[in-house]
């Protein structure tokens, strides 16, 4: 069950919100998108409007940079979810966040993809001991199934540091998932005993133990072992 939130214009504790408070919490207005005027139809029976996929994909870049949010159990107020964002996430700047339609989900809108990828790829998946899990938003999201595509950390071993670079590791990730982030001792090479990356993965794929890094018939190419440190099973009946 979701927390009660508190009155407009007061914090979680009671007490009202400075004039800098507020001033962060204010949203930037939407960029507006003009689409042609569509004029309903009814096809057997039913009522409808329709549109291009090119139109619905214009209408949603500017969300390109959100993610949702869903707390396992009980969810915090929007307050302390703002406040631990604000001093434990480390982000340049504050995203906008909001209550969705189930009370236990969020939604976040980021303002820059450094941010975006900083907080889909946190490994500690909780607000105050009070625990979730993180999801990508696309026009395709729907709160009444859980997506099968989830943030997973993984380890390259071996992987040599002269190929830490991000642009290579981009291609890298491609047989497996889609790049977010490397692993900061990487970006000083501080560590060089392997790579360690975020993925955006689809659980209902088996995941591939490896690849080859050039021709697995060129002597000098190399066979890539992959290490999955938190992939979770998926049920693609109950979609969750």
């Amino acid at each position: 069950m979701a927390a009660v939130e508190p009155p407009l214009g007061s914090s979680a504790s009671g007490r009202p919100h400075s004039f800098a408070e507020l001033v962060s919490h204010t949203p930037t207005q939407l960029p507006e998108v003009v689409v042609p005027i569509r004029a309903p139809k009814l096809i057997d029976g039913l009522t409808c409007v329709i549109f291009t996929r090119e139109e619905i994909e214009k209408l949603a870049q500017c969300f390109c940079f959100s993610l949702v949010m869903k707390f396992l159990l009980q969810r915090p107020f929007l307050d302390e979810i703002r406040a631990f964002i604000r001093n434990r996430w480390g982000l340049d700047k504050q995203p906008i966040v909001s209550s969705m339609r189930r009370a236990r989900n969020m939604f976040l809108r980021f303002s820059n993809e450094g941010d975006f990828f900083k907080a889909f790829s946190r490994e500690n998946n909780e607000v105050d001991g009070k625990y979730y899990r993180i999801f990508s938003w696309n026009p395709d999201f729907s709160e009444e199934n859980e997506p099968s595509t989830v943030p997973v950390w993984v380890t390259l071993p071996g992987l040599p540091p002269n190929l830490y670079h991000e642009s290579f590791l981009r291609s890298l990730a491609l047989p497996f998932g889609k790049y977010i982030q490397r692993y900061n001792s990487m970006r000083c090479a501080s560590r060089t005993d392997g790579a360690r990356i975020c993925v955006e993965m689809d659980a209902v794929v088996d995941p591939i133990p490896g690849f080859w890094i050039g021709d697995p018939r060129q002597p000098s190419s190399r066979y890539q072992e992959i290490i999955y440190e938190n992939l979770q099973a998926y049920c693609a009946h109950c979609h969750i």
